[in-house]
């Protein structure tokens, strides 16, 4: 069966063009996201050491795995951000390998992203939330638009 096949891009753009869009926007988002758990990690960090001082041990522990999710989430998207500028490139010179590789690690990601961000939501304040599940939300549509870009790619090629 399978994802679903997209023809067009928010019914107005062809494939190439929307994914070029979406992964410049998805860039941007990375990037944004990068520098706000940037702000989370160290707007936690003074929180964990006035714990240790009062040794609320308890706290303490949850505070630091908090840190530790905030930092893996900052890698994360940097990382996230790196492999849109890579995708961009190759839709633009229309590889498919890289457009291939790209898609599997953005449902990589997606899954990821996902787990580590609602294991810590209670946490995050409501504009962190809003934006992660709107990154979540576009990141499913984006999968969409490269898969099916991707599939376009091998039929022409094919012909």
């Amino acid at each position: 069966m399978g994802l679903p096949q997209l023809e067009t891009c928010c019914f107005v753009f062809d494939l190439k063009t929307g994914n070029i869009i979406m992964g410049s926007l998805n860039a941007l988002l990375s990037f944004t996201l990068f520098i706000m758990m940037i702000v989370v990690s160290a707007t936690i960090e003074p929180i964990k050491y006035g714990f240790e001082e009062v040794r609320d041990f308890e706290k303490e522990a949850a505070v630091t795995g908090l840190y530790v999710m905030s930092i893996i989430l900052v890698l994360m998207f940097l990382t996230k951000f790196c492999f849109d500028v890579i995708f961009i490139y190759g839709v633009i010179t229309e590889r498919p390998t890289i457009i291939r590789s790209y898609f599997f690690m953005w449902v990589v990601f997606f899954l990821l992203s996902m787990f580590t961000f609602f294991l810590n939501a209670r946490h995050y304040d409501y504009g962190t939330i809003c934006m992660e599940v709107f990154y979540i939300s576009l990141n499913v549509y984006a999968i969409l638009l490269s898969h099916s870009f991707y599939k376009q790619l091998n039929t022409r090629e094919e012909v």
